[in-house]
């Protein structure tokens, strides 16, 4: 390697007629008009195929006169620039680190790290990558202008032309793409991936631009969720009342809004991205207006952020799914909804049980008024075959006009179960004076009495009006004696 570099060094020298080469005693070379013996060092106007200057100070590209490409590797004077006096540093570029007092720093570029004082541990690749840092430290930046404003912010990470170009004091932000997080100003620990994505908060994460239409992989996403981690654990999660109360609507998203949500709150920060939009090329804006197009197209299904937040805040839910950022921006975490929905299920599932149990209870008292009527029937029936009224006929007469010989009957109401009205059949002989049917709970107590003044066969509908949800009994009563009695069941 290092005989490669001194034939390369001889070569240039020899091709230009500018420089001087010399070796001293120990090996080490030196090239330029001025050489040095400590170390390799580039001074003077080093002439390399015919138009870059190494170490120059004073020319100009078109004329063969370019001012120098300055390459300098632990020195302490900057070779065509007003120098640094740090230690450990790389600088490959005008006015790379000029101003620099501190160390381990490496800059390749066009005024990359040119305002650098007290700043060290930095790294910048690109034109005016890092331009106006001074004192932050342990910032990467890739890319034209990338972290181009940032003065103070440490341990930033921006990748593409523009990234995090607005930052000056934030921290620990990371920004990959064209333009990604271009508007970000002072913010701290937030990550955008994506050209011209955006975070308009500290603490936030943005994936891809208002054009993106489907972000996935082949896991579902894990959220940390150690019990060990969690305190105030407390079991007042709202269920049905939350879930019941939502809104789900179908919506198409705007971009243009989004655009306008997202703009600095700094007038020249917004210029400059305009700057930087206008000057893409006509592949790209119509890329983008394609995908904005189709982004707008589609029919998206979800909840209103703001909205959601209403109806939490009426029941007091301090709901975890709402995210509004610094600057009023609304956002839903979706995968939240899963606590209340599980709620939902589980109020649910206790409502079903209940219904089941009163269910099971009621299938049991049907059984024991079945064996109750059974029993009263066959009371009658009794009664009716120790009877010593002579059976009447058909050719019977009483003063002097016929006599069915029909009994009264009473018929199972239809339908039964009902939970609105049922039809009560019956038949009435002509020579029954009073005819009356009683209703009852399953406690005895009459809750109706219908009179029936018509003769032969009739109806009559009960109305479940007032009736509470049960099973009842109803008697058919003709000149006071019973003559049956039958059950009824409604349901509301």
């Amino acid at each position: 390697m290092k005989k490669n570099l001194f034939l390369l060094i001889t070569l240039c020298a020899a091709q230009t007629g500018f420089a001087q080469l010399k070796v001293d005693a120990a090996g080490k070379v030196g090239v330029g008009t001025t050489p040095q013996t400590h170390k390799l060092e580039v001074t003077g106007n080093t002439l390399v195929n015919g138009n870059i200057y190494i170490g120059g100070t004073s020319n100009s590209l078109a004329t063969n006169s370019n001012t120098p490409l300055v390459f300098k590797v632990n020195n302490t004077v900057a070779a065509g620039s007003t120098g640094s006096s740090g230690n450990t540093n790389v600088s490959f570029g005008y006015s790379a680190l000029k101003n620099s007092i501190r160390d381990r720093n490496t800059a390749i570029g066009y005024y990359t790290l040119a305002s650098n004082t007290n700043g060290n541990h930095n790294t910048a690749t690109g034109y005016y990558a890092l331009r106006a840092n001074t004192d932050g430290v342990s910032n990467i930046a890739y890319g034209a202008q990338a972290l181009y404003k940032n003065t103070t912010g440490s341990g930033n990470i921006a990748i593409g032309t523009s990234a995090l170009f607005s930052n000056t004091t934030g921290h620990g932000n990371i920004a990959i793409g064209i333009r990604a997080g271009s508007s970000a100003n002072n913010l701290s620990n937030a990550i955008v991936i994506g050209d011209e994505a955006e975070v308009t908060a500290s603490n936030q994460v943005r994936i891809g631009n208002s054009s993106v239409t489907s972000i996935g992989g082949y896991a579902a996403w894990t959220n940390i969720s150690d019990g060990r981690t969690k305190k105030n654990i407390r079991a007042n999660v709202p269920g049905l009342n939350f879930i019941n109360s939502l809104q789900p609507v179908t919506y198409n998203l705007d971009p243009d809004a989004i655009d306008e949500l997202l703009k600095s709150d700094d007038p020249k920060i917004n210029r400059h991205r305009d700057s930087l939009r206008a000057a893409r090329s006509s592949e790209e804006k119509e890329f983008e207006a394609k995908s904005r197009a189709a982004k707008q197209k589609q029919v998206q299904t979800g909840f209103v952020a703001q909205d959601v937040e209403k109806i939490a805040k009426s029941i007091g839910y301090d709901f975890s799914g709402v995210d509004v950022d610094e600057k009023g921006i609304y956002g839903l975490r979706y995968a939240e909804f899963v606590v209340p929905l599980v709620k939902a299920v589980q109020e649910l599932s206790e409502k079903n049980d209940a219904k089941d149990d009163a269910i099971a209870l009621l299938q049991e008292q049907v059984s024991e008024l079945i064996e109750t009527v059974k029993k009263q029937q066959d009371i009658i029936n009794n009664t009716k075959a120790v009877s010593n009224a002579p059976e009447l006929k058909s050719a019977d007469k009483v003063g002097g006009e016929a006599i069915s010989a029909e009994p009264a009957t009473l018929f199972q109401n239809t339908p039964n179960p009902f939970n609105q009205t049922t039809e009560i059949n019956y038949y009435i002989p002509e020579n029954v004076n009073s005819a009356n049917i009683y209703i009852y709970d399953v406690n005895g107590v009459q809750q109706r009495k219908i009179s029936i003044s018509e003769r032969g066969n009739g109806a009559t509908v009960l109305q479940a009006t007032a009736l509470q949800a049960g099973i009842y009994l109803y008697t058919l009563i003709c000149d006071g004696e019973p003559v049956d009695t039958k059950q009824m069941i409604l349901t509301k």
